[in-house]
C-alpha cells in the first residue's frame, strides 16, 4: 500500500507523516509513504506511482487541495483523498470529489487512525456480496460496486476496477440484497448505483467519477436528488473529526 502526503507547510507535513507512520506501524506489510510540499511534484507522482491513500491539505499556495484533489480525480477515481484543514469551510465540495473524511487541525493520532479507518484499504471487516460466476461462487466488497443493472433476466454488477460482472442473479434479488445498504441509489427499477461513485446529478441523469452517465426514472427525479443530498450530508458530518 502507498500513502501520498501533501502539505506546504513543512512542520505540519512532517508532523502528519510522523501520526501516519506511527498509524501504520500496526499494517502488515507496512505502507510507504511519501511526503511533498510542492503541488506539482506531488501530481506528477499521482500520476506515474498512483499511491492507496492521499493526504491533502486544503490551502495551498498555488490553488486549494480541493482543486488539486479535482486534477487528481481526473486521471485517478480509486484513491483514498483524505482532507486536512484548518477551516470547516470546504466541507461540501470536499465531498464532490468523494473524499473518505474531512480532518481539522490540529490533527491527531487518533483523528489519523479514523481517517484511515474510513478507507477501503484498512478496512478489516469489508461487507461483501457472494455473487455466483460460471458456476464459482465469488465474494466481491461491496465498496467495489459501482452501479448494478439489468441484462435482461439476470443483472450485471460493475465494479471500480472497469469489470463487469454478470452472475446467476435476478435484478429482483440484487435490490433484495443491496437496497437496504445506506449507499445504495434506486434510480429506476433496473439500475442502482453507489453514491460513492456519483460526481454529480444532473439534468440528463446521474454522472459518475469516471464520466459514465445513467438515467434517472422522471418519476423518481425529486426522491432521488432528495435521497442523494441526505446521503452527502450524513457523509460530510461523519467526516467532522477534531
Amino acid at each position: 500500500m502507498k500513502i501520498a502526503v501533501l502539505d506546504d507547510n513543512a512542520d505540519d507535513l512532517h508532523a502528519l507523516c510522523t501520526m501516519i507512520d506511527t498509524v501504520c506501524a500496526e499494517q502488515t506489510p507496512r505502507p510507504m509513504i511519501r511526503a511533498f510540499t510542492d503541488e506539482r511534484r506531488f501530481l506528477a507522482h499521482m500520476s506515474s506511482a498512483r499511491a492507496d491513500i492521499v493526504f491533502l491539505d486544503i490551502y495551498l499556495k498555488e490553488r486549494t487541495g480541493i482543486r488539486t484533489a479535482q486534477i487528481l480525480r481526473s486521471f485517478n477515481t480509486s484513491c483514498a483523498i483524505i482532507f486536512v484543514t484548518s477551516s470547516r469551510e470546504h466541507a461540501v465540495e470536499a465531498f464532490d470529489v468523494t473524499a473518505s473524511h474531512y480532518l481539522i487541525k490540529p490533527v491527531t493520532e487518533e483523528g489519523v487512525r479514523e481517517a484511515l479507518a474510513r478507507t477501503p484499504f484498512f478496512k478489516k471487516d469489508r461487507p461483501t456480496i457472494a455473487l455466483t460466476i460460471d458456476y464459482t461462487e465469488q465474494r466481491i466488497p461491496i465498496e467495489q460496486i459501482r452501479y448494478v443493472d439489468a441484462n435482461g433476466r439476470r443483472c450485471s454488477f460493475h465494479l471500480a476496477d472497469g469489470t463487469t460482472l454478470a452472475p446467476y442473479m435476478t435484478m429482483a434479488r440484487a435490490r433484495e440484497l443491496l437496497e437496504p445498504l445506506p449507499v445504495f441509489l434506486s434510480c429506476h427499477r433496473s439500475l442502482l448505483i453507489n453514491m460513492d461513485y456519483i460526481r454529480q446529478l444532473t439534468s440528463d441523469g446521474v454522472l459518475l467519477m469516471d464520466g459514465t452517465l445513467l438515467p434517472i426514472a422522471t418519476r423518481r427525479t425529486s426522491e432521488v436528488g432528495q435521497e442523494y443530498r441526505t446521503y452527502m450530508l450524513r457523509k460530510m458530518r461523519a467526516g467532522f473529526t477534531p
